[in-house]
């Protein structure tokens, strides 16, 4: 049986959590032992890489591209819960993006009071055990009411057998009018992703159903219910993982960033066939992950599948998030 390969993607929000705590998420992604990880929010200052951190102590390699600018918090206090409940109305205390538009008079007035402000880049990022070769990026239309320009990043991987293309996108929110960007980010798929294997890993920052509307042709390979974190009951941020033939795409279903489903299956990244999600997990920050056996995929996907050579090993994800 050849090797397998192990994907997941993972929001890390800047390294902090909604109070501006350190989270422990490079632990986290460190211990998810993936061969190809997609990251969203990453985050890139003086002294601090969390892509090429991650990288360094999991014998990869990282790639980021900027999409905003702002600070970080590290020095905050606050609660038991990821963040204040009023954040979904006011915004966090972690982290503030400015770099396209000002802070609002109230974030301005946290940010003053917290310690630990740290001025930095806001990114997406994908660190692999593959060999990185080239990388196309597409930017997204800009929204009036996003505060990052938005680009997703094609990269081609050395995959051993072939080549694998790796895409990572991290979407604005519905109410912003992201349905525009999905339209150019299906654009940008249809003339950069040719017909061999691909894997999509992201944050779109919208419900499921949708997602799988605009992203026609790519299918869903991991789903569960990931919001709201303290009683989930929708799938929110539905495109983390895809993977498939160009024929035949298919996506594992985002987590996201306060909820992920964790995902055990059994097919190979390279093959079109749907994975089973063996053992779901959901939990605050934790990561969207995907492997399969061939032999499955092989019945499947019949001479489609591909076999992919890649690093050995599959840990199942933690179930539980580092303590705050």
């Amino acid at each position: 049986m050849p090797p397998r390969l192990r994907v997941a993607s993972y929001n890390v929000h800047a390294g902090v959590d909604g109070w501006g705590r350190e989270s422990g998420v490079e632990d986290v992604a460190v211990a998810l032992d993936a061969d190809v990880l997609f990251l969203q929010e990453s985050w890139r200052a003086d002294g601090v890489d969390l892509a090429e951190s991650i990288a360094q102590r999991t014998g990869a390699s990282a790639r980021s591209w900027r999409l905003g600018a702002g600070w970080r918090v590290t020095g905050g206090t606050g609660g038991v819960t990821w963040q204040p409940r009023t954040s979904l109305l006011y915004g966090n205390h972690g982290l503030h993006l400015d770099g396209e538009l000002p802070l609002s008079p109230q974030a301005a007035r946290r940010l003053e009071a917290k310690p630990g402000a740290q001025r930095g880049e806001w990114c997406i990022a994908l660190v692999s055990r593959l060999p990185l070769l080239e990388t196309t990026t597409v930017e997204l239309p800009q929204l009036d009411k996003d505060r990052a320009r938005r680009v997703v990043a094609i990269t081609t991987l050395d995959a051993g057998a072939g080549p694998l293309t790796a895409v990572v996108v991290h979407g604005a929110h519905l109410s912003h009018g992201s349905l525009a960007q999905y339209r150019a980010l299906t654009a940008a798929l249809d003339a950069n992703v040719g017909d061999g294997p691909a894997v999509l890993g992201g944050d779109l920052n919208c419900w499921g159903p949708i997602a799988r509307r605009v992203l026609s042709g790519w299918r869903q390979a991991a789903r569960g219910a990931t919001w709201p974190s303290w009683r989930p009951h929708s799938q929110l941020s539905s495109s983390p993982l895809v993977s498939g033939s160009r024929r035949k795409k298919s996506s594992t279903g985002s987590p996201g960033r306060n909820a992920a489903a964790a995902a055990q299956a059994n097919e190979p990244v390279a093959s079109p066939t749907t994975p089973k999600i063996a053992r779901p997990t959901i939990a605050p920050m934790t990561a969207a992950t995907t492997t399969q056996p061939p032999d499955e995929a092989r019945t499947a996907a019949g001479n489609d599948s591909v076999d992919m050579a890649a690093a050995p090993g599959a840990k199942t994800p933690p179930a539980n998030t580092p303590s705050t």
